[in-house]
């Protein structure tokens, strides 16, 4: 199986950004956010060899992968994979809904 390219989604990008700014402002440092970025680039490593990691959600389409706290949601089109959302699980799950 050959290695697919993982793209991000604008809500994506910007739903991890705030939660790695979110970790650096309440910390003082960057540390913890440092950290949980290199297993995110871990995870995605693993996720362009091995697509089928994630388990379907209720759509049929998305895949959910589960990381401590955090959701990682994807879906598969052709050669490419492309993050839908990363949410932290401490959200208030409505405005999780992936339409």
């Amino acid at each position: 199986m050959a290695k697919k390219v993982i793209v991000w989604s604008e809500i994506a990008k910007l739903q991890f950004a705030n939660v790695l700014e979110y970790y650096v402002e309440r910390n003082g440092n960057p540390n913890y956010s440092l950290k949980l970025l290199n297993e995110v680039e871990d995870l995605l490593n693993t996720l362009s060899n091995s697509e089928l990691i994630g388990r379907l959600t209720s759509n049929k389409f998305t895949r959910v992968i589960s990381m401590k706290v955090y959701l990682i949601f994807y879906e598969i089109n052709g050669n490419r994979i492309e993050i839908v959302s990363f949410w932290d699980n401490r959200q208030d799950i409505e405005r999780r809904k992936i339409k």
